[in-house]
C-alpha cells in the first residue's frame, strides 16, 4: 500500500523570491537546521495545483543574518530570473525520513494544534491551526465565545509550551486585539 503524501514528505520552507539572474531563489526554512539541504539532493517543490513537482539541488548557499537562516538554493531545471519567480511563494518539500535524520528532537517542528492557551491562570481558548509567517509561526486560537484570536510565537507572547499537557502558558495577550 503507498504512504500519504503527508507521511512521505515534510515542508521544509517555502520559496521566498528569486535572487540574482541566474535563477536562483531564496528559500526561508520551516525550522533552524543549518545543514538541513547538506543531504537533499533532491526537494519537491509543490504547485498551484497542490502537486509536488521533483526539483534537483544544484547548489546551496546558507546565510544566517539577524538570527534568522535562509537558503539561496539554485535548481537544476531553473536557468534564469523569470523561471525563478513564477516559484515564488510556493512551499519546499524532502522526504520525511531524511529530514527527520538531519534533526535533532528539538528541532523538528512541533505542532500545537489542539493545544489549550492559558493566560494569568485563565483558559483563553484551543488552537486550531499553526499559520506559517515567514518570521515566525502563529496561533489561530478559538476562545470559548468561538472568537478567533491570532497569537504569535514569539517570547513576548508564549511564556511556556507544556508539550505532555498539551498547554500553552502565553503573557501580554492585552496587547493582541480581541481580548
Amino acid at each position: 500500500m503507498l504512504e500519504s503524501i503527508e507521511n512521505q514528505y515534510q515542508q521544509i520552507g517555502y520559496i521566498a523570491r528569486s535572487h540574482g539572474v541566474q535563477g536562483d531563489v531564496l528559500i526561508i526554512p520551516e525550522f533552524y537546521a543549518p545543514t538541513l539541504f547538506d543531504a537533499l539532493d533532491l526537494v519537491r517543490i509543490e504547485n498551484t495545483r497542490g502537486d509536488l513537482i521533483p526539483a534537483r539541488v544544484e547548489s546551496v548557499r546558507v546565510q544566517e543574518k539577524n538570527n534568522r537562516l535562509s537558503f539561496f538554493v539554485k535548481f537544476e531545471h531553473v536557468s534564469d530570473r523569470t523561471q525563478a519567480e513564477d516559484l515564488k511563494n510556493f512551499a519546499v518539500f524532502a522526504d520525511r525520513e531524511i529530514v527527520e535524520s538531519l534533526l535533532g528532537a528539538d528541532e523538528r517542528p512541533l505542532d500545537l494544534t489542539s493545544f489549550d492557551i492559558w493566560a494569568d491562570g485563565k483558559h483563553v481558548g484551543s488552537v486550531e491551526a499553526m499559520l506559517q509567517n515567514p518570521a515566525h509561526p502563529i496561533l489561530q486560537v478559538i476562545t470559548p465565545e468561538q472568537n478567533e484570536l491570532l497569537i504569535p510565537v514569539v517570547d513576548e507572547y508564549v511564556a511556556e509550551v507544556d508539550e505532555e499537557n498539551q498547554k500553552i502558558q502565553c503573557k501580554n495577550l492585552q496587547q493582541l486585539e480581541g481580548l
